[in-house]
């Protein structure tokens, strides 16, 4: 079968996730420094896992200008082979450190959602384990041709390498597994949340996104059984191989889009605001339910994202203004006092943790 490429089709989809992916990490830098002012670790951890995706976009980018997505008649072998093995020798160790540096964000984030002993031991187990694979399958990937590395990128190539279409199988199964558990692991907590249902409810489909991360990495194995078929039968290759590289692209940027989505919550609410989503919260009361009445005071139960509430706590804050304004609540020797009583609920292990940490990112 001669005519027609996938080249166009894998360009225009991964372009488009990239630029998706740029807008998201732009804006969640801009929430945190800007409103939030706190860009937390996992912040810095998916900026390095966007950096990767961009790094394998560019390696993409060649893969299709060599012909990858191509049928076979249509090319001659003797000008690409080399350049297309350095690059899938390239691809397949980004491809790795892309993932490993989405997860130890996600897992990152996830730290503060609950103080629970528990919940915490559970993500420094997840995160011993990915990381402990990280660091095996690197190796097993730089060194598939163990007495020369050069080998995986010579004409002779297959030969003195080792057969990595198991450990690709064991990789993707790996990937897998381990996105369904990072998936689950913060909805206990989620449904602890001392929130109303349609805040509940919101927060669970945001985490949620991160499925179609799942579903990539189900339908990229697929493109793995494709290509090993095509190798073995001696199959249109080069425009098989394609899927692999279209959907682990699909993969790494959906996840940093659906893991920056909850980092966006405050700017969300500074636009419908109107306002400084801080300014809004705090300074004029907010959530905090103040009224503009001198008389109303509220105390307002915050309570921690394991669900467990102490005895309540109470203080008083007071902000001092020269200028006039029209919500005076006290005049006292040309000064206006706003007094706004807060009450907060400690947990009883002593956090201070709040869906606040949720919203504003905070460590």
């Amino acid at each position: 079968m001669s005519g027609g490429s996938l080249g166009p089709l894998m360009l225009t989809v991964m372009f488009t996730l990239l630029s998706l992916s740029t807008v998201f990490m732009a804006l969640r830098f801009y929430c945190r420094s800007v409103i939030v002012k706190n860009v937390g670790s996992d912040d810095w951890i998916m900026l390095v896992a966007f950096i990767m995706a961009w790094g394998m976009g560019v390696t993409n980018y060649f893969h299709v200008y060599y012909g990858t997505g191509k049928h076979t008649v249509d090319l001659d072998y003797s000008n690409i082979i080399i350049p297309t093995l350095k690059l899938w020798y390239v691809y397949q160790i980004q491809y790795l450190l892309a993932l490993f540096f989405l997860k130890a964000s996600i897992l990152s984030f996830y730290r503060r959602l609950s103080p629970a002993r528990g919940y915490q031991m559970a993500i420094y187990i997840v995160s011993g384990v990915i990381v402990a694979y990280t660091f095996a399958m690197f190796f097993v990937n730089v060194f598939e041709c163990p007495k020369d590395p050069s080998r995986a990128w010579a004409p002779t190539f297959p030969q003195g390498c080792n057969d990595l279409v198991v450990v690709y199988y064991a990789m993707a199964s790996f990937n897998i597994l381990s996105d369904i558990v990072i998936l689950l692991l913060p909805l206990p907590s989620l449904m602890k949340l001392q929130v109303n249902t349609r805040k509940r409810v919101a927060l669970l489909l945001i985490f949620s996104c991160g499925s179609v991360a799942v579903v990539a990495s189900i339908v990229r194995i697929n493109a793995l059984y494709k290509y090993q078929t095509a190798v073995l039968t001696g199959g249109d290759i080069p425009y098989i191989a394609i899927y692999i590289l279209l959907w682990s692209q699909i993969e790494v940027n959906v996840g940093i889009i659906s893991a920056s989505a909850p980092a966006l919550k405050p700017l969300v609410r500074s636009i419908l605001g109107g306002t400084s989503f801080a300014k809004s919260s705090y300074a004029q009361g907010g959530e905090l339910g103040y009224s503009g009445n001198p008389s109303s005071r509220h105390g307002i139960p915050l309570h921690s994202l394991n669900g467990s509430v102490a005895q309540g706590v109470t203080t008083e804050i007071q902000g001092r203004e020269r200028n006039e304004s029209e919500e005076n609540i006290v005049m006292k020797n040309d000064e206006m006092i706003r007094t706004v009583e807060v009450k907060v609920d400690l947990e009883r292990e002593g956090s201070t943790d709040s869906i606040r940490q949720l919203e504003f990112g905070r460590q």
